[in-house]
């Protein structure tokens, strides 16, 4: 389990007085739609503290207490909470039906605002931010994946052009390229390549679990005249709250009672035949 914690004393002095106006006060993030169980506290856009943890089958067991922990060491209650910031998905169905339904559980009881974040774009995000990407300015695409089994990917595209990822959050530097999706990582990596080509593209940089890739992105290294980058990374609450930061500052928050996870799944047939899986007749 890893931590970080920031004390409010030391926040508060280094907020500037554009920081204080307008307020979204303080949010906590959570994200259970991989292996890491991450929950991060943050007032106006800053991290405070964060405690992340990998159980892939403990979610359920472990999210409340590392909520209260989390408050606990703040000397806080959830009443000190001015919104939640929820990773939607998509990834592990029973992961990101935990972290759902824990918002919407909040938000109803406490009155808070409730908004959803794309769990990939967090990932995409602080992957970048952590392994420092970006080439003096030019244009590089971040691309988180999650293990959807079969060579199956929970992925997209993103881009930034600057000094790095962090530098364009909230602005136009940082956008999406390609939406959430569930691919085969084979015809999937071949599009990437070809529009990345088109684009002119400097760096392409792979997040998230990418160890069952390991072959097919070897294998595209090798294509494609962009450098790229192969790192393994663990999503952040921090970059669920930091996503959800601007658009609280902006007034947008969910439907408590029509905030569904984000379920993105290929039909089976489709999966099969991209694939190149075989269904015989009767075997169904």
């Amino acid at each position: 389990m890893t931590e970080r914690t920031k004390s409010i004393t030391e926040r508060e002095q280094t907020m500037t007085k554009a920081e204080r106006l307008p307020s979204t006060g303080r949010c906590l993030a959570i994200d259970t739609s991989t292996s890491a169980m991450t929950v991060a506290l943050l007032e106006e856009g800053k991290l405070l503290g964060e405690i992340s943890s990998h159980a892939e089958r403990n979610h359920s067991i472990g999210l409340m207490p590392h909520i209260n922990d989390l408050l606990a060491r703040f000397q806080m209650t959830p009443r000190d909470l001015q919104s939640i910031a929820v990773g939607q998905g998509p990834g592990s169905y029973t992961g990101v039906r935990i972290a759902v339904s824990v918002g919407k559980t909040y938000a109803w009881a406490l009155g808070l605002d409730l908004i959803g974040v794309s769990s990939l774009e967090a990932m995409a995000l602080g992957g970048s931010v952590r392994n420092d990407a970006g080439l003096d300015g030019e244009l590089t695409w971040v691309v988180p994946l999650m293990d959807g089994r079969r060579k199956q990917a929970f992925t997209a595209v993103y881009g930034f052009q600057g000094a790095g990822a962090e530098t364009g959050l909230g602005r136009a530097g940082w956008h999406e390229v390609l939406p959430d999706g569930i691919r085969v990582i084979g015809g999937w990596l071949e599009q990437i390549r070809d529009q990345a080509e088109q684009t002119g593209v400097k760096s392409v940089l792979f997040v998230g679990e990418t160890e069952g890739f390991a072959q097919e992105l070897e294998d595209f290294a090798a294509t494609i005249s962009a450098d790229v980058l192969v790192r393994p990374y663990g999503i952040e609450a921090e970059f669920i709250g930091r996503l959800a930061y601007p658009r609280l500052l902006q007034g947008e928050k969910a439907d408590v009672h029509a905030f569904v996870p984000n379920y993105t799944r290929l039909p089976e047939a489709e999966a099969n035949l991209l694939a190149g899986i075989q269904v015989k007749k009767g075997d169904r």
